[in-house]
């Protein structure tokens, strides 16, 4: 079974995934998005950062499955 820990970080991708699409949708396209330089593109990159840093997590976690 996988743990509590495990269960939260994908929680966790799956809300910056829906932050990501929130801003996209916000500005019309992802093209727009990006050019926001003052505060989309920011949004973003820092969404995806997270992202990573929990599939990071993940694949280091001592879950079995």
């Amino acid at each position: 079974m996988y743990s509590q820990k495990d269960i939260s970080r994908v929680h966790s991708i799956l809300e910056k995934i829906e932050d990501i699409k929130t801003v996209i949708s916000r500005h019309g396209t992802i093209t727009h998005a990006l050019a926001d330089r003052a505060e989309a593109r920011a949004a973003l990159l820092m969404n995806l950062v997270a992202i990573a840093e929990q599939f990071d997590k993940l694949k280091k976690s001592d879950s079995k499955y």
